[in-house]
């Protein structure tokens, strides 16, 4: 009688709270619930860094489902292009292990997408896989006149910026680059006529970029809307507190009273965008991660791709 042989019981590829960090192929294998902080700082060690907007001290895992990504995108991507492969385990508690720890991983489906912004439908994270890049040397700052069509100016030259930031009272474009990059920097942007522009450490832009990125306030709000509108919806929203991604059009802002919160939807509404409230105790609940469009959309996927139609719990949109 052939003797059955059984495959042997996978494992996460590090245990929890690990890391893997493959310098020389400048790419890392992380347990989820390592937070951004804790990377970034294994990370400099080898002079490398995760190019990713986000909230420090939140668990990498978190950041993934929910796709917590910020303006660094328009020069680095977001999670969807940084992330290589993940491990998660299934509405049946069995690990599944999708993409790899190359660049080049292509066989088959690709469910390593799939992984980014489910809010833990499609199953609940536990390694992930992610290129990193050289760490910057500096950054440059500049700061224009508030008008996103700088930013569409800028784009197709050799001035694309890394970051691209639109307030009520500026435009805030940021150059990260090593000491060579720097150098072309401080001669270009001036020659782009900024109102403004200095260089700066890394870690200061990071810090300004949270501080334009993120409102602390119990009522906030993220949209988006068409780039191009974005200048005709900046006067509608005169005594909010905003920023915007002048690159995607994808707005934050802090909410200090229901009428407010009305007169912003509308405006969003009005400039063909759509428009979430988070945290705010105003009418019904609003905390959730996901509009129930979003979410139907989800579960049918998860359906599409497990017939036994298990949901997992999501524990971020209580969170």
């Amino acid at each position: 009688m052939e003797e059955l042989h059984y495959r042997p019981d996978r494992k996460p590829l590090v245990s929890p709270g690990g890391t893997d960090c493959q310098v020389r192929d400048m790419t890392a294998t992380v347990s989820a619930d390592v937070t951004l902080a804790a990377l970034q700082a294994q990370l400099a060690a080898h002079d490398q860094w995760l190019p990713i907007d986000g909230d420090a001290t939140q668990v990498l895992g978190t950041l993934v489902s929910c796709d917590s990504t910020g303006p660094l995108r328009l020069g680095y991507g977001a999670w969807r292009d940084l992330l290589l492969g993940v491990q998660f385990t299934n509405g049946r508690g069995e690990l599944i292990t999708a993409g790899g720890r190359t660049v080049k991983n292509v066989a088959g489906y690709d469910l390593t997408k799939f992984m980014v912004g489910q809010r833990g439908v499609f199953g609940k994270l536990l390694t992930i896989t992610t290129r990193t890049y050289r760490k910057p040397a500096g950054a440059m700052l500049a700061r224009y006149a508030p008008d996103a069509r700088i930013v569409s100016r800028l784009i197709p030259t050799s001035l694309r910026p890394h970051w691209a930031v639109l307030t009520a009272e500026a435009l805030f474009c940021g150059y990260l680059a090593d000491e060579p990059g720097l150098a072309f920097y401080r001669t270009a942007v001036s020659q782009s006529e900024p109102a403004e522009s200095l260089q700066r450490s890394l870690e200061d832009d990071v810090r300004d970029r949270a501080r334009l990125w993120n409102f602390d306030a119990e009522h906030v709000f993220r949209a988006s809307v068409p780039p191009a509108s974005l200048n005709d919806l900046a006067p509608k929203l005169s005594g909010t507190a905003w920023s915007a991604d002048a690159a995607f059009g994808v707005l934050v802002g802090a909410i200090e009273s229901e009428p407010q919160a009305d007169a912003i939807r509308r405006a969003v509404l009005d400039a063909g965008g759509t428009f979430k409230r988070f945290r705010g105790p105003f009418g019904p609940a609003v905390e959730l991660s996901t509009t129930p469009a979003e979410r139907q959309i989800i579960e049918r996927l998860k359906h599409a791709f497990d017939p036994d139609r298990t949901l997992n719990p999501l524990p971020w949109q209580t969170a």
